[in-house]
């Protein structure tokens, strides 16, 4: 294989990254922090459920810009700027509005991801990337400040769930910082995938604002993927209608 096709794998820990968003815990239901038969870390990621939950019913829409990269021996390879929308319940929507470098990056790699972002944000696919129970183990939960630290270990292995750790804040239980790595290597070509994702409020809801991977190709050396957002534009379910 080429270098040209093995770099077709390397936006892997972007998409699981992404996934992840604020639709992916579309459907959750608030849970008693109270209830018997919870671990701390368990009762901790009950409370990120309720807040997910909660922010799920309270956003009608929003409008950012994402910007995704890939660089290279210190080189940018490609970027892609593109306008993103998201409507209630699970619509997501991406226009490109700016393109420079590899075509065979973009639509490779970064087109893929934006298709796959789309697909993990439809209710038939969001509760299988949540960070629930369901998908993952929780263990080791430990204070860091103002956010709680819980190591994570998927059910099964799959390409769109990861291994590592996750920050949730102490105060609102709000999903801040997730480090790790697929829970499954998408191809012989990479040799590991590491990332970082971090979350910020807008309105009082967290959302994605950053992922930085990298990824390690089979004899191609490392490649850098980023993935950033900003700025929001939110409207609340509550708020007026804006004028026409």
């Amino acid at each position: 294989m080429n270098a040209s096709a093995a770099r077709v794998w390397i936006g892997s820990a972007v998409v699981l990254a992404t996934a992840g968003s604020l639709r992916a815990s579309l459907g959750l239901q608030p849970v008693d922090l109270a209830q018997g038969g919870l671990s701390g870390a368990g009762r901790i990621v009950a409370g990120l459920e309720a807040t997910s939950a909660r922010d799920t019913r309270q956003v009608a829409s929003f409008t950012t810009i994402k910007t995704f990269t890939i660089e290279h021996d210190g080189e940018t390879r490609v970027q892609i700027v593109a306008a993103l929308r998201f409507t209630a319940p699970d619509v997501k929507a991406f226009a490109v509005t700016a393109n420079r470098g590899s075509d065979f990056l973009r639509g490779r790699v970064i087109d893929r991801m934006m298709a796959a972002e789309v697909e993990t944000t439809q209710r038939s696919r969001s509760a299988s990337v949540a960070i629930s129970p369901v998908n993952y183990e929780f263990a080791g939960a430990r204070e860091d400040g103002e956010t709680f630290v819980i190591d994570v270990r998927p059910r099964r292995q799959d390409e769109l769930l990861f291994k590592g750790r996750i920050w949730i804040t102490r105060e609102g239980f709000h999903l801040a910082r997730i480090e790790g790595e697929p829970a499954r290597n998408p191809s012989f070509w990479t040799r590991r995938i590491h990332f970082v994702s971090e979350y910020a409020p807008v309105n009082g809801v967290w959302l994605h604002v950053r992922t930085v991977a990298r990824v390690t190709v089979r004899w191609f050396g490392e490649y850098v993927v980023r993935s950033e957002c900003g700025p929001y534009e939110m409207v609340l379910v509550s708020d007026p209608a804006p004028d026409r």
